[in-house]
């Protein structure tokens, strides 16, 4: 049993999640509440998201149109046939436990990103 106790348990849940926070593709309703049970799950198992997002990461420029206004996503995938630059979607996140203090930045400035189509997460703990 990985998590026996309310409040002390230390997990840390990092990868690509193939899903969007806060919205669906092209503003589909289905797919925002769809994705949106992801990160109710995690919070019901005592997992809350934890990052990244704005501002520890580059947010998209020019904005989605499909991107809510106030979202905080930085994106940290790319389209392989584009570059780092024109990066608009995040696909992964990082979820802990409310006892692991996190500061979770996405490393996804254009020098920073690498040869895979994801950027780096760089996830700090105490």
């Amino acid at each position: 049993m990985l998590v026996y106790t309310q409040r002390k348990h230390r997990i840390l849940v990092a990868g690509d999640w193939n899903a969007l926070k806060g919205y669906g593709e092209h503003g589909s309703p289905y797919w925002k509440e769809r994705y949106r049970t992801i990160f109710d799950r995690f919070d019901a198992i005592g997992l809350p998201f934890a990052g990244p997002e704005a501002p520890n990461g580059r947010q998209a420029d020019p904005w989605p149109e499909e991107l809510p206004a106030d979202s905080l996503c930085v994106p940290t995938y790319h389209i392989p046939q584009k570059n780092p630059a024109t990066a608009e979607r995040q696909l992964d996140f990082v979820f802990t436990s409310p006892s692991v203090k996190t500061q979770v930045t996405a490393r996804n400035g254009e020098e920073d990103w690498g040869p895979s189509d994801h950027c780096r997460i760089e996830i700090e703990t105490d």
